[in-house]
């Protein structure tokens, strides 16, 4: 659309492109109201943005350039001929280049290596396999016939050969492959209004009635509006039966299928060079045994050995920077969350992908054990003896139903959670269990307040398979594109790169209107800002802060067969720190290339980010200050690390954010620092009410089949035809029919 067919009236105005704020405007495009979405930023999703690892490093720069205006732009020049502002209006300048990130630290703790060498290889396509030519014989029946008489599989496809490489990574990443394989045997999809929610997890096995059906989804482009932002690629460098889903942006995407055959060589050499051996020993040909001793010696020769450990370095690392997907603030969905129920009957949830969180941790007398949630888990644990599991269980059957129990807990309702724990005998590890990693609280919770939360998460189990939470695929940022791309179905105006110079305000402290950075006059009857486009002078609030940490390890936490996503809380050390959440994700999440690990750590801020997330790192990683990897040691080593400090909104109250602001203007935080996303799916919510009371929240969108399109004809002269599910009119039926 060029600049001059702009429209320049809208219903509302929205600044910013957080999760908040892309829902609002999904759900106010979607019931026909015209919406127009700016961001200052050249990418979609603001403070939620996942990055690659170039795209961070950029976002790094930016924010730590100390060249910007953080207080407020320059007033708008006056319009030379007065048609900007109205009689009693004024213009109010919004903030130029804020920062809402601080305290930001950037360290490597590898080696420098070559980085001459990182450089965009030219396209090269694979050459076509050989085909066969049959011989002419017409007595012999076809090679596929033969092949599928051989193995008695009549009306199936023969099998494909496969080389040792294929082989050996299908065995590293079994869910990968069969989320491309074309199988999809543990595809978990919910139909609610007929949407759908899918999981490309083949290990989620839905337990509702309702959710029985099975579908796959492959994630769309990231643009909503084909504008190319600075998210990332996860590129196919694998063999197909391995490989995850290909997101790729459209700018990216032109590289097509020779680059993904170029990137496929720089991995190849980049495990050549880090001194990766897959080949296995074989036993001297012609030994012969001698007793126990022969037998045991060839043992050991028949034994494979061990991989050699690879020595990263940071050309290494970079090379594959398009296979990083790293969120800014990454959260999880709880499986009977908000989220969740508002993706499935919106229908949403066709434009990302999911995957299950496998596996709970928690950090307990110096080890990472798994934390037994569900029925299953409190019966398999060994952590745990009988009686325990015994008490646990009473625990968590009293909790599901504890709103009917309420005499059982009345004396300890406003009174710490540990204190009522213990009214029930549970042991110091049982205790442990439940506050940091069931509830989710502290020990000083009030009682009703700790119940709720653990009744919340006990909720979300067994609904895809036995865990709690999902993982969005390529980061916690895909779903803010999801609600633009909503948005943009239903007409919504997108535009990136785009600071308004001022909103205008009439007599009655009203909002008209924005100032876009073209000069134009853009009304409106409502106008929706994130915090950070708040005028200086409008509001005196004092935000708090998130202390975030975003690592890249050599190995997990806890090194398991399986690739597993893993959540766990390290408690406080003392009562004047805050519990430190950590999520480690790794290939199959589409986080992070294959060996690599990336771990993010959250927690409430109080000072820098490096100093409040120092003692969880120091409990979980090798030292930071040693240069060298120690072999002999089970902590993964940190290849390198960003911590920085996040502005906090979440606890700020709507009036008093909007305090000082038009009486049509409303304010979105950020997304603070809980596990999920209930406390922004609920501001949408009520944002949306106090626009348009009695209006359905974000309805269905409606099925490609069902959408009736108006005939182009109708525009040209003297052409009626009749088009969708109208009935044709009597003069236009054929008599034939």
């Amino acid at each position: 659309m060029a600049g001059n067919e702009l429209p320049t009236e809208y219903d509302e105005i929205v600044l910013g492109t957080g999760l908040q704020e892309s829902i609002l405007a999904a759900a106010l495009a979607r019931i026909g109201h015209r919406v127009i979405h700016l961001d200052r930023n050249d990418y979609y999703s603001g403070d939620w943005a996942s990055f690659n690892l170039n795209g961070i490093l950029d976002w790094v720069n930016t924010n730590t350039d100390e060249s910007g205006d953080v207080e407020e732009a320059p007033n708008a020049p006056a319009d030379p001929e007065g048609n900007l502002l109205q009689e009693g209006e004024r213009l109010v300048s919004l903030p130029h280049n804020p920062k809402t990130a601080f305290n930001i630290q950037v360290k490597r703790y590898v080696q420098e290596g070559n980085l001459d060498a990182i450089q965009e290889r030219p396209i090269v396509f694979p050459p076509p396999d050989p085909v066969p030519v049959p011989e002419n014989n017409d007595n012999q029946p076809p090679q596929e016939q033969q092949d599928a008489e051989a193995h008695g599989a009549s009306g199936q496809d023969a099998p494909r050969h496969q080389d040792e490489t294929t082989e050996n990574r299908n065995d590293e990443n079994q869910s990968a492959s069969d989320s491309l394989s074309g199988t999809f045997e543990g595809d978990v999809t919910e139909k609610a209004s007929g949407s759908e929610l899918s999981t490309s997890d083949p290990t989620l096995q839905g337990t509702d009635s309702a959710e029985g059906q099975q579908t796959s989804s492959r994630p769309e482009s990231q643009q909503a509006t084909g504008e190319s932002g600075s998210h990332q690629t996860q590129e196919e460098n694998e063999s197909v039966a391995t490989d995850q889903a290909t997101h790729e942006t459209p700018a990216e995407g032109q590289a097509g299928e020779g680059q993904r055959s170029s990137d496929n060589q720089e991995e190849e050499s980049a495990r050549a060079e880090g001194g990766q051996d897959n080949s296995e020993q074989q036993p001297e040909a012609g030994a012969v045994g001698g007793g126990e001793a022969s037998t045991s010696a060839a043992a050991e020769a028949a034994a494979p050995a061990p991989p050699a450990r690879r020595v990263w370095t940071w050309a290494d690392i970079k090379r594959q920077w398009r296979k990083f997907n790293i969120d800014l603030a990454p959260k999880l969905m709880f499986c009977r969350g908000s989220m969740v129920e508002l993706l499935v009957s919106s229908r949403i949830s066709r434009y990302a992908e999911f995957k299950a969180v496998t596996r709970i941790l928690t950090h307990i007398n110096g080890q990472l054990e798994q934390v037994p949630c569900s029925r299953a888990d409190v019966f398999s644990s060994k952590y745990v003896n009988m009686l325990e599991k015994r008490m646990l269980m009473r625990l968590i059957e009293f909790c599901l139903n504890h709103q009917n129990l309420q005499d059982q807990y009345e004396a300890y309702k406003d009174r710490p959670f540990v204190e009522f724990l213990t009214s029930r005998k549970l042991t110091p590890t049982l205790q442990h269990f439940v506050i940091h990693s069931i509830a989710m609280v502290s020990a000083t919770t009030p009682t009703e307040q700790a119940l709720v939360s653990m009744q919340y998460f006990l909720r979300s189990l067994g609904r895809y398979g036995n865990t709690a939470f999902l993982w969005t695929l390529y980061g916690s940022g895909e779903l803010p594109q999801c609600f633009c791309r909503m948005c943009a179905v239903f007409a919504g105006i997108y535009m990136l790169r785009s600071q308004p110079r001022g909103i205008i305000i009439d007599a009655e402290n009203k909002c008209k209107g924005i100032v876009d950075p073209e000069g134009r006059r853009l009304t409106c009857n409502h106008i929706v800002m994130e915090h950070s486009y708040i005028p200086p002078r409008a509001s005196a609030v004092r935000l708090g802060s998130v202390s975030r940490g975003v690592l890249i390890t050599n190995k997990s936490l806890k090194p398991s067969e399986y690739d597993e996503i893993t959540f766990l809380t390290v408690p406080p050390p003392d009562e004047n720190s805050n519990p430190v959440r950590v999520l480690e994700l790794n290939y199959a999440a589409c986080a992070c290339p294959r060996d690599l690990f990336l771990v993010h750590l959250t927690c409430k801020g109080r000072q820098s980010a490096n100093e409040d997330l120092q003692y969880a790192i120091q409990q979980l990683f090798q030292p930071l200050t040693q240069d060298e990897e120690d072999l002999d040691s089970e902590k993964p080593k940190v290849l390198w690390s960003l911590f920085f400090n996040q502005l906090d909104a979440s606890d700020c109250d709507d009036a008093i954010l909007t305090e000082g602001l038009p009486t049509n203007a409303m304010v979105t935080a950020g997304p603070g620092d809980s596990v999920g996303f209930e406390h922004a799916v609920t501001q949408a919510r009520h944002l949306f009410e106090r626009i348009c009371p009695g209006e359905e929240f974000l309805p269905p969108a409606p099925d490609p089949e069902d959408i009736i399109f108006e005939d182009p004809s109708r525009d040209n002269p003297g052409e009626h035809k009749e088009v969708g599910f109208e009935t044709p009119s009597n003069d236009n039926q054929n008599p034939g029919y």
